[in-house]
């Protein structure tokens, strides 16, 4: 009998979406099944079959497999595969100091991402403008092509090198026309742009590159946002009900519920199998995590949803760790305090000082809508930038004062002061 080994809910989208996955073992192998949390969300999670067939036939273009994927009752199975992710390539690249060829790896997928959405000249549908917005034609270019079904998820981390490369996560696949350069934005934000130790390949430029102008790009990131308000469309969390009932007032309350789930990287980036769950009581988490040997940073994920964290303590072997340089998407920091914008949230590249065991940490985690913890997050950003002009501000008066002409305008202004 399958024994349970690792459960992940994404009981935070709306109940047509949110699914359940579980990593099993079985005999000695493992297989991941997604099963629908709701009788909505049923068709959802069948689908991947049809999309496993669909697109299995149109990225032999490119060539790439979709992760096997069998129906079961009211789930499906999928094919469980061990394997160095395109993103930990490219981060170990990075890490070498080996940019130029990290671009090209990120280039060569990029292409063979064309070759599998240029099918057809793209139009927008109205199925289109239900799930990305009010886009018209108007507003991008004409020379967008597309494909009869299009897997928008193919960042990164969804390609694993297998003896064919294997794309692990179909889910967000939809049978009418969606640009190809929305799905190459995609693989170019979610990578690059999402991660400080990343951001030499910002030089290359992958946007202009591709095609990708400013003007296309805001649309794009437009376009993002209306998919992520598509995934959460008609649930809303306990915790937003009462801002919705009362215009004009944001509220933030402790998060009741949750995991904290902590991630441990040797250099290989992130995985689900290397991680721990620790959980979320009265917005509270208080917990030691045991470091795998090697561990050399961690990533620390709060919850589903746009959150505050109160940082009581955070230490390797009693302390204090660093989070200067760490990696906060859609983030700021202020103090004890971070201020995160964006669902999924996280803190990354936490660096694990070398020989440490344990990692203690004591959060205090407040939930609250998009919009307020956005609003959050920009003046954390403008106290700290102001916190440091002033500072610097502060060290350019001491110097000034050590200076020559400084100390005869003060002799200078005693004498004046003297004679009054």
């Amino acid at each position: 009998m399958a024994e349970v080994i690792f459960s992940k809910y994404s009981n935070e989208r709306s109940r047509s979406f949110a699914v359940r996955t579980d990593i099993l073992k079985e005999n000695d192998g493992r297989f991941v099944r997604k099963t629908a949390l709701y009788p909505e969300g049923r068709a959802h999670v069948e689908n991947l079959y049809r999309w496993y067939q669909e697109l299995g036939r149109i990225y032999e273009a490119a060539p790439f497999v979709c992760n096997r994927c069998e129906k079961e009752e009211g789930s499906v199975r999928l094919e469980y595969l061990e394997g160095e992710t395109l993103e930990e390539a490219l981060d170990g690249l990075l890490e070498k100091g080996m940019k130029d060829l990290a671009a090209q790896r990120l280039r060569e997928y990029l292409r063979k991402i064309e070759l599998v959405y240029s099918r057809a000249a793209f139009t927008v549908t109205e199925e289109f403008q239900k799930v990305f917005g009010k886009v018209t034609e108007e507003e991008l270019p004409g020379d967008l092509t597309c494909a009869p079904v299009t897997n928008i998820d193919m960042v990164c981390q969804n390609l694993v090198f297998t003896e064919v490369p294997t794309v692990l996560d179909y889910e967000w696949t939809f049978a009418f026309p969606v640009p190809c350069r929305y799905v190459l934005y995609r693989v170019i934000h979610y990578y690059v742009d999402t991660h400080s130790v990343r951001a030499v390949l910002k030089e290359v430029d992958f946007y202009r590159e591709f095609g990708i102008t400013e003007k296309e790009r805001a649309v794009y990131e437009r376009m993002e946002e209306c998919f992520q308000k598509y995934i959460t469309a008609g649930h809303v969390p306990m915790r937003e009900m009462f801002a919705g009932m009362t215009p004009g007032i944001g509220t933030v309350q402790m998060v009741n519920g949750g995991q904290l789930q902590v991630f441990f990287s040797s250099g290989e980036g992130y995985r689900e199998e290397n991680s721990v769950l620790f959980p979320i009581e009265d917005g509270k988490v208080v917990c030691t995590a045991a470091l795998p040997k090697g561990c050399t940073d961690v990533r620390l994920d709060p919850g589903e949803q746009p959150c505050a964290v109160h940082i009581k303590s955070l230490a390797f072997d009693g302390k204090a760790a660093s989070l200067e340089g760490c990696t906060i998407d859609k983030g700021a920091m202020a103090g004890e305090w971070v201020y995160i914008s964006r669902p999924d949230p996280n803190i990354s590249l936490i660096p694990v000082p070398k020989g440490a065991k344990e990692l203690q940490i004591s959060f205090e985690i407040y939930g609250a809508g998009a919009e307020l913890m956005e609003r959050a997050r920009i003046l954390a950003k403008e106290n700290t930038e102001l916190k440091a002009k002033v500072k610097k501000q502060a060290h350019l008066i001491k110097e000034m004062r050590n200076t020559k002409v400084w100390k005869l305008y003060e002799k200078y202004r005693n004498l004046a002061e003297r004679k009054k």
